[in-house]
């Protein structure tokens, strides 16, 4: 079988993606070195069954690296945030039946699908506050504070920082206080945010942090992170106590919460090979929320009036979501529908708008130069221009 990366030299719009981009000269080390010669890349040199035990290369320093730059005591690398969160959920679901509580956790009304799938195979059940609705679908402290006295005692409060539909920051360090006089534990998933702007465990007050590597820390997929404190890390990280009925085996260095050993290979390679890079991009992410908010003044302006942010402004992520009731009527008379948006940026080597959308548009400018803002922008106001020409 062969095929081609038909989207290669391409200007990359999908926020998905943004925060995953891989430098340029990592992606040579990775070759370079021979990382992509074998799927267990990395486990030349393992010596007690588990990747992230691992000193050559230095897999154990370097999740401790990584728990350091989120505030947290110790992490662990997982099969994607998904992985974090099911990590988390398991957790809590054991910790129910050790307390007697009841299975029931407050999830906020942007959650990722991840989240509660992740909850729903630990046997928890969701509950959600309400957001404010259009045009902001905003998540408040003061709703999720009387959704947590309408339950009475929550096994688990966790909060999106950033959500997959607006790109809106959550209040998390309120939400964290809230919890902290209440003695509930607190996840926050950080999947949109942990690698591009600043994040920290203990600022939040929360007790599990969870990460998406390849979103946003310029790593291969499928790799995550799962941030927590010394005392939840006994519970979250405890190993195997089980032992084979007829062998008599045990399995005492596997974490069954990360389904014995997370493997990692050529992700987490990558991911410690660009570790120095997102560390100090995290730096510079004022510079890119004004370069951001400025590509939504502009956008909108070329739409005047027929496009338009949906979520929190000013901006504080990445994540753009917008109304655009101007390629809607395009795409009622254009031969291609609503695949002529997408189809029109990819003639212009722009990727990343969801093919067959036309109403609605995501995208993220992230990590572009001012130049590349540049020609997404006169892409779009070539696309604008459609209507007159199809009236």
């Amino acid at each position: 079988m062969k095929f081609i990366n038909k989207y290669k030299e391409h200007i990359i719009i999908n926020p998905l993606m943004r925060g995953g981009i891989i430098p340029e000269d990592v992606q040579a080390q990775l070759c370079q070195e021979g990382w992509l010669e074998v799927g267990y890349s990395l486990c030349h040199d393992c010596l007690e069954g588990r990747s992230s035990l691992v000193s050559k290369p230095p897999v154990k320093s370097f999740l401790g690296n990584v728990a350091e730059f989120f505030g947290g005591d110790e992490a662990e690398h997982t099969f994607g945030c998904r992985g974090a969160q099911f990590a988390v959920m398991k957790t809590v679901g054991d910790y129910c039946k050790e307390e007697d509580l009841e299975p029931v956790i407050v999830v906020d009304p942007n959650s990722h699908y991840s989240t509660n799938i992740a909850a729903e195979m630990a046997g928890l059940r969701v509950v959600e506050p309400p957001h404010t609705g259009y045009p902001e679908y905003k998540v408040t402290a003061e709703a999720f504070e009387d959704k947590i006295e309408e339950v009475g005692r929550p096994a688990l409060v966790a909060v999106t920082h950033a959500d997959p539909y607006f790109g809106n920051i959550a209040p998390v360090e309120e939400i964290g206080k809230i919890c902290e006089e209440r003695d509930i534990p607190y996840m926050v998933n950080a999947a949109y945010t942990a690698g591009v702007a600043p994040v920290n465990l203990k600022k939040m007050k929360a007790q599990f942090l969870t990460v998406s590597a390849h979103k946003s820390m310029s790593s291969l997929a499928p790799l995550g992170y799962v941030v927590t404190t010394y005392e939840w890390s006994k519970k979250i990280f405890a190993t195997s106590k089980s032992k084979a009925e007829w062998t008599g085996r045990i399995f005492g260095k596997k974490l069954p919460n990360l389904f014995g050993c997370s493997i990692g290979g050529v992700p987490v390679i990558s991911s410690m090979l660009s570790f120095d890079y997102v560390k100090e991009r995290v730096k510079h992410w004022d510079e890119e929320l004004s370069k951001i908010n400025s590509f939504v003044d502009r956008l909108e302006e070329i739409g005047d009036g027929d496009i338009m942010l949906l979520g929190e402004r000013p901006k504080r992520h990445h994540l753009l979501h917008f109304e655009t009731p101007v390629f809607w009527d395009i795409s009622q008379k254009h031969k291609r529908r609503g695949f002529f948006l997408a189809e029109h940026m990819i003639k212009r080597k722009i990727v990343g708008l969801h093919k067959g959308l036309s109403k609605h548009i995501k995208l993220s400018v992230y990590g572009l130069t001012q130049e590349e803002i540049d020609r997404v922008l006169e892409a779009f106001r070539e696309a604008v221009k459609l209507r007159e020409k199809l009236n």
